[in-house]
């Protein structure tokens, strides 16, 4: 019996389940008719239109799974926007690396310098310190030249007295010297005390100054840091905003795709369906000719004569019915489109074809009488051919070809 060409399951479970289903009910049926025959039963054919009916109630062409339909959906999808989905994702993991960096950066660039403004208190300190030992050292130097001069001069005057002889004016004279010293001394005191008094003002102000630079030194930064933060986060947000209109795009991608294949997969079940369906009708067709030859040859040359004489596509048809019966319609209708199929070369048509093996006396090739041979050998090829391809061609067994070769006697008249 000849094999159908492989179906094609669509890659579903469902199609694949039903047609394991098909094929165990017909091996049981077999089984049952093949019982039957050898119980000596005779085994009532069933009405075509019946069987042509249950056959069309039978179609079914599951869908592709749902699963499947999303992936190819989103796989499609994912091939026009992932690359750009992740490019952005990379900048952003960048620009958030560098904000950060940078951040940290600059703060420390501006700690670093308000350390450096802080480092230089002590030695304010120092210079002022410093500058106060020196102006106090030139006080006490002027305190003891003007004390060493006075008493030089209260000498000298106590001297120039005695020698006048005039002493009783000496105890007025050195009042008036001690206080003379006195006031010096007091307005050295007093200039001292103002330098020193300035000096440390100075220094504190400097050291104010200074600290309140490291300060705002330090503040900057923070400042500055701020602003780079506030920055990236402007980025961030005009970035997820991208982001979510990228992955808004590619869902609406995936759902225009998804109804695409849906209504894809409907119009390939259709198809399906609607060539299942011509199938069926042309073996149905093929069996009620086979029937009415039957029937026909029957009334004429009684019910059990073979041929009797019948050529031309009845005679084939009804030897290949008698040789299948009615449970098998596709292999006769397979045999019967090979036959018109060798009939129809343009050799056959002619009457003449080129012989491989015979050429003139010029080298030529011979153009020989087309014969049963010819015509046997070019149907044996064919129905080969056939079955050597596994993917789509129809598979014949060496019965099935024997048969096709005796049909195609029958056809020529030739069948003994």
């Amino acid at each position: 019996m000849a094999q159908p060409g492989p179906l094609n399951l669509g890659g579903t479970a469902g199609t694949l389940a039903d047609a394991i289903r098909r094929q165990a009910e017909a091996q049981a049926k077999a089984a049952n008719e093949q019982k039957l025959r050898d119980s000596g039963q005779s085994i009532a054919p069933m009405d075509p239109l019946e069987q042509l009916t249950k056959q069309i109630q039978g179609i079914n062409v599951a869908p592709t799974p749902y699963e499947t339909l999303l992936q190819q959906a989103r796989g499609t999808a994912g091939a026009q926007f992932d690359p750009m989905i992740a490019e952005l994702n990379a900048e952003i993991s960048r620009t958030k690396s560098r904000g950060t960096k940078n951040q940290a950066t600059v703060k420390q660039m501006y700690n670093d310098l308000a350390t450096d403004i802080a480092a230089q208190m002590p030695e304010i300190t120092n210079q002022m310190s410093q500058a106060s030992r020196e102006t106090q050292s030139r006080y006490d130097a002027t305190q003891n030249e003007l004390r060493n001069q006075f008493n030089n001069q209260q000498a000298q005057q106590a001297e120039v007295l005695q020698r006048l002889g005039i002493t009783a004016a000496l105890p007025e004279a050195s009042q008036q010297a001690v206080e003379d010293q006195a006031y010096f001394q007091n307005q050295s005191n007093s200039e001292e005390a103002s330098a020193l008094r300035y000096l440390n003002e100075m220094k504190n102000s400097d050291l104010s100054y200074n600290r309140q630079s490291a300060s705002n030194t330090r503040l900057a930064g923070n400042n500055a840091a701020a602003d780079i933060a506030t920055q990236l986060e402007e980025y961030l947000q005009a970035a997820g905003g991208k982001l979510a209109g990228l992955n808004a795009g590619k869902e609406s991608a995936i759902q225009s795709m998804l109804a695409q294949l849906q209504q894809q997969d409907s119009q390939r079940i259709a198809q399906q369906k609607e060539s299942e369906y011509d199938r069926l009708m042309d073996m149905f067709k093929l069996q009620l000719q086979m029937r009415e030859q039957e029937e026909r040859m029957s009334r004429l040359n009684g019910s059990d004569a073979l041929f009797k004489g019948t050529n031309g596509p009845p005679g084939a048809a009804n030897y290949l019915a008698e040789v299948y019966g009615n449970g098998d319609t596709f292999t006769p209708k397979a045999i019967m489109e090979a036959i018109t199929g060798v009939l129809s070369t343009p050799e056959v048509r002619a009457g003449k074809y080129q012989s491989p093996d015979m050429k003139d006396a010029y080298g030529n090739p011979v153009m020989v009488n087309v014969n049963n041979d010819y015509l046997t050998d070019q149907l044996r090829k064919y129905l080969q051919d056939q079955s050597s391809n596994s993917l789509t061609g129809t598979q014949f067994s060496d019965f099935d070809i024997n048969n096709a070769i005796a049909a195609l006697l029958a056809h020529r008249g030739s069948l003994k």
